[in-house]
Formats: C-alpha cells, structure tokens, sequence
C-alpha cells in the first residue's frame, strides 16, 4: 500500500468511519455474496473495515476470518467472540498469514484502488497461496478519479485489473457496475474471479 497517507487516514478516523460504513446498504455487492458464497464455505475478507461485510457473509452460514490493516478495525472486531482468532492485522500486498486454511471465497471491497498497479500484481499472485480448487475472489474498487481526498488511490480504469487477474491465470466469472451505496459521485465495478 503507498500508504503512509492512506494508512495515517484509516488509523486516525477508524471510529467514524466505522460508523459510516455500517450505515451503507451494498445491494448489488450482496446479491454477488449470495451467488457465490455458500453455506460452509470458508471465506477471508481482506481489508474488512468496519467489519459490515464479514458480519452479513457470516449470516449466509461461511466461516469467515478477516484481515485489515489497522488495529482499529481489528480491535473492534473481536469484540464479538466468533471473530476473536479470527482476525488478523496485515499490510498488503503481501498478507504473511500464519494460517492453515485454503479459503473458497477471498473477498476484497474498496481496497484495491490503494494499491500501486506493480502491488496490484504482487497481491493477486499471494492470495492464490490462500485460495483453494476452484476458488473465488469477489473484488470491488471504485473507478472515479479523486483527486480531493486525503488518501492514495490508483487509476484502475480500462481493464488494468482484469489484465491482472489474467496474467496471474484468473478468469471473470462476473461484473457488476453500481453507484455508491453512501451517494457519493462514485462509480463502483464489482468483479468475480475464479482460479
């Protein structure tokens, strides 16, 4: 993550943003989890945030762990004991967890789009160290440049993250283009890779 910056914002506004992001309905996000995601499945949402994510997908009956990069959103996690052992606190690209489970689903929702494009590819070559047989990744990054934000973000639009998962030996299951669930000016594109 070119992230000092972008590190520094989630540190210093997890407790807010918390807040905002629970306040969020991803509709079009949700009817991709319930495609893809089924009961018994084991799922690892990276950058989970506020959690919101990981606490619906848990509803649809996976096993869910979680990893983010700032101890925020990890302590406030584990406050609810299923996710206790669950978490972890890791820096991208490269997650280093010591864990030994292959995951069927990897979810990964507004992250990428802080990821310099050469990180892009070193991340999507590490998680295929945690993903099992035939599993997914369900990835969501926002398309519309801003420039007024504090945080670092990339420009992935024209296809820069499909060559990615192509060249890494990933295939488009789906993609879905939706507006921001906190209307906000944001185009999201919502994709589904299978290994």
């Amino acid at each position: 993550m070119k992230a000092t910056k972008t590190q520094t914002y989630y540190n210093q506004n997890h407790k807010e943003l918390i807040e905002r992001y629970n306040s969020a309905t991803p509709t079009p996000l949700y009817k991709l989890f319930n495609r893809y995601i089924q009961k018994s499945h084991k799922v690892l949402d990276i950058g989970f945030g506020s959690g919101r994510d990981l606490q619906y997908i848990r509803t649809l009956g996976a096993e869910c762990w979680g990893v983010d990069s700032t101890q925020g959103f990890v302590e406030a996690l584990k406050q609810d004991s299923y996710f206790k052992e669950r978490l972890f606190c890791a820096k991208l690209p490269i997650l280093d967890l010591k864990i030994d489970v292959k995951f069927d689903v990897i979810v990964c929702i507004a992250v990428i789009m802080h990821l310099r494009q050469d990180e892009l590819r070193i991340w999507v070559e590490d998680i295929k160290n945690y993903l099992g047989v035939g599993g997914k990744v369900i990835v969501s990054y926002s398309v519309t440049p801003r420039e007024d934000d504090e945080r670092f973000f990339e420009d992935l639009r024209g296809g820069v993250v499909g060559e990615i998962f192509f060249g890494a030996g990933f295939r488009l299951v789906e993609e879905v283009f939706s507006c921001d669930s906190l209307s906000r000016d944001i185009e999201w594109r919502s994709e589904v890779y299978e290994l």
